[in-house]
């Protein structure tokens, strides 16, 4: 066994070869921190907000963080340092974020912070002398960290290449893995302060993408989902001379030489504008065995002059468009969207519209937002709707949504399940997915289950998923 003193240099010697890149702007020892005598022997707790590709960040930290030696616990109080990975998109998300990034500095802890906060807005007052790191910095998580719980402040946000797909990850869920496809937009939304942290697109070459669906595909236990994550998926490469429905083509053709029927692709968010050149296409890759009927396509409003305020770059008409191909070519497909309420300037007329719209579609799932300004962002300047009738418009769209079953189609047909090792929060039921996503819950818990893919019949119809009973694995 190696001396105890050669393992400590040997650990710093490499410790110093790898921290080159990073900046020391401080070097005040945090009171009351654990002084770590050995790199990697400190105890974490992570916490991510945000989006799919937030959390596919998230696991590639903890899996840097895990391979070099470090632990984690689930339990805050127990840890010497806290990641915390934030998001920008809502307030009160950053409003959440923040309490964590106080509570880490009244209890004496270690805190990293990463994500699209510090990125977009480095000056938010809470983060001062708190250790950061950007949104294509994840890759140097394990340096910062150790010179955090070494006593000093690292902000490491400066832009470079994107991170490799193929360093360590952690997965929260072991059978769903997160691709990231590309990073920023081509966007330039009033409200939005995501484009200010993530930057102009920049997507990951095919083949990267491709070489890490093969890979996970060849664990020893594979995911059964793999989710394809970016800011916006259809404006996948377009900065590269390629796009998504290519990428969908390559990625299925993958699949079904090599995983078969067990494992899915489910494709994440898209905006309208970056579809409408291949809807056929790809309405075509989603109608493979081996993809999810599903799109996630936010609207934000019903009237096209709050679109215009928005500068969301497409009219209500186009969105139709979109969702009515979809309807029309994949049969059984759910379409999820987004609706942001009381947007500055919308009057009523232009809310009735929105309350149409859902009217018109009966949405599956609904993602409804208040209007919050986000600093920086001209939607800030703009002057805001009364409070209360933003809240009114919003319980208004929540009634409307409460109102219809969006299921009741399937009530009674037997249908193909994938169970992804999830229960309920009562521990009392097995959760899976449906082709179309459909979330269906599977009574008592059976645990022999998980990881597999099995035929149902569906029992019963609630708001947000349906009953049903095994019939065969």
């Amino acid at each position: 066994m190696d001396d105890i003193e050669d393992l400590i240099l040997e650990r710093e010697e490499e410790r110093e070869a790898r921290i080159h890149p990073v900046k020391i702007h401080d070097t005040k020892k945090i009171p009351g921190l654990v002084d770590k005598n050995i790199p990697g022997t400190a105890v974490l707790w992570s916490k991510t907000f945000g989006c799919s590709h937030n959390v596919s960040d998230g696991e590639y930290m903890d899996g840097a963080l895990t391979s070099y030696g470090y632990t984690f616990t689930d339990k805050k109080e127990d840890a010497d340092l806290w990641l915390v990975n934030s998001c920008t998109v809502k307030d009160p998300s950053q409003s959440a974020f923040e309490n964590l990034v106080k509570q880490a500095k009244e209890s004496g802890k270690g805190i990293v912070v990463s994500g699209c906060v510090p990125q977009g807005d480095r000056k938010v007052k809470i983060l001062d002398d708190v250790s950061m790191v950007g949104v294509t910095q994840i890759d140097q998580i394990v340096d910062v960290v150790e010179q955090t719980l070494a006593g000093n402040t690292v902000k490491l946000l400066g832009k470079k290449t994107l991170p490799s797909l193929d360093i360590p990850k952690v997965r929260k869920n072991k059978l769903v893995e997160i691709v990231p496809l590309s990073t920023g937009c081509l966007g330039s939304c009033t409200y939005c302060k995501t484009k200010h942290a993530r930057g102009v697109l920049g997507s990951y070459d095919p083949q990267a993408i491709e070489s890490r669906v093969r890979s996970v595909l060849a664990e020893d236990c594979p995911p059964r989902e793999i989710w394809l994550a970016s800011e916006d998926t259809g404006a996948y490469g377009r900065d590269l001379g390629t796009d998504i429905a290519t990428l969908l083509l390559s990625l299925t053709n993958v699949l079904e030489t090599e995983s078969g029927p067990e494992t899915m692709l489910r494709l994440g968010m898209t905006n309208p504008p970056f579809i409408l050149a291949h809807l056929d296409r790809i309405a075509n890759a989603l109608r493979h065995p081996n993809m999810f009927k599903f799109l996630h396509i936010p609207v934000q409003a019903g009237s096209d002059a709050v679109l215009s305020a928005m500068n969301r770059e497409y009219t209500v008409d186009e969105f139709r468009m979109c969702a009515d191909y979809m309807i029309k070519h994949v049969p059984g497909i759910t379409i999820a969207t987004d609706i942001i309420c009381g947007f500055p300037g919308e009057t009523e007329e232009d809310f009735e519209q929105t309350l149409e719209l859902i009217e018109e579609y009966k949405f599956p799932i609904l993602n409804i937002s208040q209007f919050y300004p986000r600093p920086g962002t001209p939607a800030a300047n703009m002057k805001r709707i009364d409070t209360k009738i933003v809240k009114s418009r919003s319980k208004k769209v929540t009634v409307l949504f409460d109102s219809y079953l969006p299921y009741t189609h399937l009530l009674g047909k037997s249908v193909p399940c994938w169970i992804c090792e999830e229960v309920s929060k009562d521990g009392m039921q097995t959760i899976g997915h449906t082709e179309s996503y459909v979330k269906v819950v599977i009574t008592p818990r059976d645990d022999s289950l998980i990881g597999t893919k099995v035929n149902v019949k569906i029992t019963d119809i609630q708001k947000f998923h349906c009953a049903a009973q095994v019939i065969n694995i």
